[in-house]
């Protein structure tokens, strides 16, 4: 185990992350209320994110593959130093 004031720091530092990223996805979702896109439906499994949404009058669906998103996520968080590789 690290140092009890580096454990301390990093709880810390994580907390403050967890805030900064609650108030970004308040401001996304107010972002697509503005823009007119709200999501219908979403169905999560193992593979895949599936998402029904209308975007003003159009309504559409788009499929997110889980391990790109958990790929591109943990390559944004180790860039900026938010987890330890």
């Amino acid at each position: 185990m690290d140092r009890p004031t580096a454990s301390l720091r990093r709880l810390l530092l994580l907390e403050s992350i967890q805030k900064s990223i609650t108030n970004e996805i308040a401001l996304t979702k107010a972002q697509m209320r503005e823009a007119g896109l709200r999501i219908i439906e979403r169905k999560v499994n193992h593979h895949d994110v599936w998402i029904q949404y209308q975007y003003g009058q159009h309504h559409d669906e788009a499929i997110f593959m889980r391990k790109m998103l958990d790929a591109e996520s943990k390559n944004r968080a180790k860039r900026t130093g938010m987890i330890t590789p």
